[in-house]
């Protein structure tokens, strides 16, 4: 399932009456966006429940020991037994509260000792001696044991407590969620230009392009001096690869020495389309982003859509599919070169 369905149908299940007491289990490949759907899942039922912070719990068992799910025994003032200090995680998620959320962060990861107490919290909302609210939200996320990162066998049990969802990463759903977080432009139309490197995670490599590891690429300064190039790269490279840098750098340098647009939007009939695809690539979504800016003038929307209309049938498709989201509809439908491409690609388009 990829993360817009993952998203969409657990918030579903949260809905029904008692339908928090179903447990998602959102297992994946590593550095797939698992806990970021996660965190966006908790973020919509924080403000549909105005839940608190302190009320939010990202807890990782893998980490963690026994005691502190328990809590930490200590004498009771008559001298007659023990009695248990919860720790503060599951204090704050104690009945009574009312709405709250506790995201299981690689749950996989866990060791046996660790998963026993976690089948407690799932099936029977119980923290050593602490009832859980009975609002409580529970997600849990993991990786995969075939993908050696760490993750161990899940005991029987613990995995017939949960609803085991599988995470598939998705193009369109990583664009999306990239624009919302001010992921780098020209990484975002790379990844759409060579969409099998969003995530080409193999166990026998070391490190290797994920949608995290991208997300990291896009935090890379742009180094300025001798070797900026071999330095930037060198960057991507630790974090997705030498074979995925390559890749991205050729593209990247690429992109930012573009043709004058300016002399493209003056004869967009005849200005000459390259024969590289990935730069023809790059010509079209620069456009894109030059028709999506508010200060578009008509002018400018005819010229930009003259020259989309001379580059192949998928290259066009895909151009309006973004034009469509986030252009000013006005202003396209007013050209007549739009409405032209919207015809014959009005399957695509919708």
């Amino acid at each position: 399932m990829k993360f817009s369905e993952l998203k969409q149908s657990i918030l579903a299940q949260f809905e029904v009456p008692g339908g928090n007491r179903i447990v998602p289990f959102i297992e994946g490949k590593p550095g797939g966006g698992k806990s970021a759907c996660a965190r966006e899942i908790v973020a919509v039922l924080k403000e549909k429940y105005n839940i608190a912070d302190e009320q939010i719990v990202e807890f990782n068992p893998s980490l963690r020991d026994p005691v502190d799910v328990l809590g930490i025994p200590f004498k009771h003032k008559s001298g007659t037994h023990n009695v248990w200090l919860p720790p503060e995680e599951f204090y704050n998620l104690r009945q009574g509260v009312g709405p709250c959320a506790l995201i299981i962060e690689e749950l996989t990861d866990a060791p046996m000792a660790m998963q026993n107490p976690m089948c407690r919290i799932i099936l029977d909302r119980w923290a050593g001696s602490v009832k859980l609210s009975d609002q409580l939200f529970i997600i849990a996320t993991g990786n995969r044991v075939e993908d050696k990162s760490g993750a161990n066998r899940m005991s029987t049990k613990l995995g017939n407590r949960l609803r085991c969802l599988p995470f598939d990463e998705d193009l369109n759903d990583w664009v999306t969620w990239a624009k919302k977080q001010n992921i780098c432009d020209v990484l975002i139309k790379f990844l759409q230009f060579q969409p099998k490197l969003l995530s080409d995670f193999d166990p026998t490599r070391k490190t290797n392009p994920t949608p995290r590891a991208w997300e990291a690429v896009s935090l890379v300064p742009s180094i300025k001096g001798k070797n900026a190039e071999k330095l930037f790269r060198a960057l991507v490279a630790g974090d997705v690869g030498e074979g995925a840098a390559t890749a991205y750098c050729a593209f990247r340098k690429m992109y930012l020495n573009l043709p004058d647009i300016h002399e493209l939007l003056a004869r967009p009939e005849s200005y000459p389309i390259s024969e590289e695809l990935s730069v023809r690539w790059a010509t079209v979504m620069k456009l894109v982003d030059l028709l999506s800016a508010d200060d578009c003038t008509q002018k400018t929307t005819d010229a930009a859509l003259t020259y989309i209309t001379r580059v192949p049938a998928d290259m066009q498709a895909m151009a309006l599919r973004e034009l469509y989201k986030s252009a000013s509809k006005t202003r396209l439908i007013s050209s007549p070169v739009f409405k032209k491409l919207a015809s014959k690609l009005s399957k695509v388009i919708g």
